[in-house]
């Protein structure tokens, strides 16, 4: 299955898999988020560059751009962000490991220019799936099919062997899917820099 919070979004909204982690800010898109915001939480947002040409554009009219590049953002501060991911198969139970049902996870970033000091999602993030560590040898960026101004934006995250399947909730036990926590934990990471 595929989400994504690219704007405007036709089908298979990211919220719909988000379980925790998040900060809800319902501000307007362009304006500035507050730097505490991202403390405890990710935060939907878009980037300078972003926000910035949306600003210009919005003078004249839009000048027919309807796209938003939206994404959620985080830093070291702003713990994890926990996603389940539906089985969109039939399956019955919970709890069975979850390459049987997955052959891999695919993370995308934002595609839009940030700059040098930009989260590297091969060294600054800290995954989880099924509730086991991904070790760093089981991510490897994907070439030649998702790239912006040259540079890669997608990983392939390898599922772990001891990885499970679970139900969304203990209350909601229709269909199984797996859990991925994204953390960042590249010290160097920031907002300034391009989170």
């Amino acid at each position: 299955s595929c989400r994504t919070s690219f704007l405007p979004n036709i089908s298979g909204d990211l919220d719909s898999i988000i379980q925790s982690g998040v900060t809800k800010d319902e501000e307007d898109m362009l304006k500035s988020r507050d730097d505490s915001l991202f403390n405890g939480g990710w935060v939907m947002d878009v980037g300078k560059l972003e926000r910035d040409t949306k600003l210009k554009v919005l003078k004249y009219g839009g000048l027919g751009y309807i796209d938003m590049k939206t994404a959620y953002y985080g830093i070291p501060s702003s713990g994890a962000l926990k996603l389940w991911l539906p089985y969109e198969g039939s399956a019955k139970t919970g709890d069975a490991p979850a390459f049987n049902y997955f052959n891999a996870i695919i993370l995308c970033e934002v595609n839009e220019k940030r700059g040098d000091g930009e989260c590297n999602m091969m060294s600054d993030l800290a995954l989880r799936v099924g509730n086991e560590v991904v070790p760093k040898s089981s991510v490897s960026r994907i070439k030649g099919v998702a790239s912006y101004l040259k540079k890669e934006i997608c990983i392939r995250i390898d599922i772990p062997g001891e990885a499970k399947i679970s139900f969304k909730s203990e209350e909601q036990m229709k269909g199984v899917g797996l859990t991925l926590e994204v953390s960042v934990t590249g010290p160097g990471v920031s907002r300034e820099k391009g989170a």
